[in-house]
């Protein structure tokens, strides 16, 4: 990640639209390639930077009508959260997985419960006990018995059962 003296302006200039257009194509690999890039990014320019320019862009990809765009979202909250810190974590990436936990899709929400065993360790307790374990609570109610297994993991994982 040698970049040119002008670093982030070059980035956002030139491979800003490049590195989010490849978070949704149609081939995993390269997805899980952006996300992956998404963190080396984060950690050259640091958590104001992505706040700013990624973590907004990832964000709506939560809303999108392609449910792999939407599973997108919740990798890059995964690998986000490990690198911008408690308080962005806190702010702006867990409440984007929480709503989640309502979509439609349960390979949606079952990763839904996933990121939340993720994003555990990175959140402080009274965050985790009002709104990530009642979430976790609800998926373990779910239809779907793959839903319900991750759920209850996460609470286990957690120490919130």
């Amino acid at each position: 990640w040698d970049l040119p003296p002008q670093g982030v302006e070059f980035f956002d200039e030139k491979l800003n639209s490049l590195c989010m257009a490849w978070l949704v194509d149609h081939v995993y690999a390269i997805r899980e390639a952006a996300t992956s890039n998404l963190r080396k990014l984060v950690e050259r320019f640091g958590p104001g930077w992505a706040q700013g320019t990624i973590v907004p862009k990832v964000l709506a990809m939560a809303g999108d009508p392609n449910y792999l765009h939407r599973m997108t979202t919740l990798f890059c909250i995964n690998v986000l959260s490990e690198v911008c810190g408690p308080e962005l974590t806190a702010q702006q990436l867990l409440p984007t997985v929480l709503r989640m936990a309502g979509d439609a899709v349960a390979n949606v929400r079952f990763n839904v419960a996933k990121s939340l065993q993720r994003l555990g360790p990175v959140l402080d307790a009274g965050t985790l006990q009002a709104e990530v374990k009642p979430v976790l609570e609800k998926l373990t109610q779910d239809q779907d018995v793959d839903v319900k297994y991750f759920a209850q993991e996460a609470l286990t994982v957690l120490a919130l059962a």
